[in-house]
């Protein structure tokens, strides 16, 4: 269960995390913090919602049993739905975001950040990039400069996502996790192995 009552690194947000900013950052110019907490959220936003669905009916039957007052148990409420709404506006603008790319790039996408193993199986199952690691990482950063582009075409700037997701804990801490955490290189064996990234070329 994926609990916006936990810290993301207690729902293996964290090894996502690492990676996304690492590679993020490597050489300026990538990819906002923000922007990388919205796209490794992505995955598990319906899952989210589910939660927040399970805690709103058990907060609605708290309110009969008299443990909490009814004017608690109605802001809670309200709180969490509020939550679910910023949710439901990320998903549609990542969804928006996603139709302005190319299958290439929402492979590049899917690989670095949404690591969805059924997805990269099935969709993308017959999707390979015969090319040195440098011409990968220039396409992973080609593909970040078009995604700042997109993420501000939908309106979802970093003013946004701070008045939207500020007060929600779960993001915060998802937020604080791609800020801080110190992380070595990108490259993991699944590059070399399903991206068939070679090291250098024969001269």
């Amino acid at each position: 269960m994926l609990s916006i009552c936990k810290k993301p690194c207690d729902n293996g947000f964290a090894d996502g995390a690492e990676r996304g900013a690492d590679a993020g950052r490597k050489g300026g110019g990538g990819v906002k913090d923000y922007q990388i907490v919205s796209l490794l959220l992505y995955p598990k936003l319906e899952r989210l919602n589910e939660d927040i669905g399970k805690i709103v009916e058990a907060k609605a039957q708290a309110s009969y049993t008299g443990k909490e007052s009814a004017e608690s148990c109605v802001q809670k409420i309200l709180d969490y739905l509020y939550v679910r709404d910023c949710f439901a506006v990320l998903k549609e603008g990542l969804d928006k975001i996603l139709e302005g790319l190319s299958r290439e790039e929402k492979y590049l996408l899917e690989y670095k950040y949404f690591r969805r193993t059924g997805v990269l199986q099935g969709e993308f199952a017959d999707m390979r990039m015969d090319c040195v690691q440098r011409t990968y990482f220039r396409r992973q950063k080609r593909l970040e400069g078009k995604l700042g582009c997109l993420f501000l075409r939908e309106g979802m700037d970093e003013n946004w996502f701070a008045k939207a997701f500020g007060s929600v804990p779960y993001v915060a801490a998802a937020l604080e996790c791609v800020r801080e955490k110190k992380v070595g290189g990108f490259v993991d064996k699944r590059t070399k192995a399903e991206l068939r990234c070679a090291r250098r070329r024969a001269q």
